[in-house]
């Protein structure tokens, strides 16, 4: 996305010069609502290195990391360089599109902490989440099928009938870095927002000034 955006920008063979820095999964995942200050730790870590090596912005990759990001974003704050954040973002793109009432759907953990809806509800947005079965069945999905790069018409058409169900509200959050392998314009009634899209948009707009 961030080559493509770069390319429609600049024209010809222009690309986006990319710093990729990946963390092992394991010892984020093994901590998951067991020991946030060890993911943290881990993420400070890992900024800290990709900080040195001065690039024009960062971008999280991964949606649920961010409530990670301001356990500890106050011990990068000598450094300039923004981080782009996606909740931030998404309530940003709520407000340009007038919209007061959203579904999020994400990771069970992330639909329940509020970390999300919080930030969404002080801008003055109404947050609605699944109810609690669907949350399970879509946290199973996740968990069985999407993290093993498994992508079937079953949970595409189930994610669909959730979104269906929520047709009151005036669009929909994939919370969820995976979910947009899931949700796209063809199953989904509602507009979707997508924060991996929107934070790309945002780091490519910034680094091209």
């Amino acid at each position: 996305m961030l080559n493509e955006l770069v390319g429609k920008h600049l024209g010809g063979y222009h690309s986006a010069k990319i710093l990729l820095k990946s963390i092992d999964y394991h010892d984020i995942m093994s901590n998951y609502g067991k020991a946030p200050e060890k993911i943290a730790d881990v993420l400070l870590e890992e900024l800290l290195d990709l900080i040195s090596l001065n690039p024009d912005c960062i971008i999280i990759c991964c949606n649920s990391l961010h409530e990670y990001y301001d356990l500890i974003k106050s011990h990068i704050y000598d450094s300039d360089i923004p981080v782009m954040h996606a909740v931030e973002l998404v309530a940003q793109h709520c407000q340009q599109q007038q919209y007061n009432k959203i579904l999020l759907l994400a990771t069970k953990s992330t639909m329940e902490d509020e970390f999300f809806a919080k930030i969404l509800e002080n801008h003055g947005i109404e947050v609605v989440i699944p109810k609690l079965p669907e949350r399970d069945n879509m946290q199973k999905i996740l968990s069985e099928e999407l993290i093993h790069n498994m992508v079937t018409q079953k949970s595409k058409d189930y994610f669909s009938s959730i979104i269906a169900a929520y047709s009151d509200c005036q669009a929909v959050v994939l919370g969820c870095t995976e979910f947009p392998l899931l949700i796209d314009r063809s199953n989904s009634m509602l507009p979707i927002i997508n924060p991996v899209e929107l934070q790309c948009t945002a780091a490519v707009e910034f680094a091209l000034k």
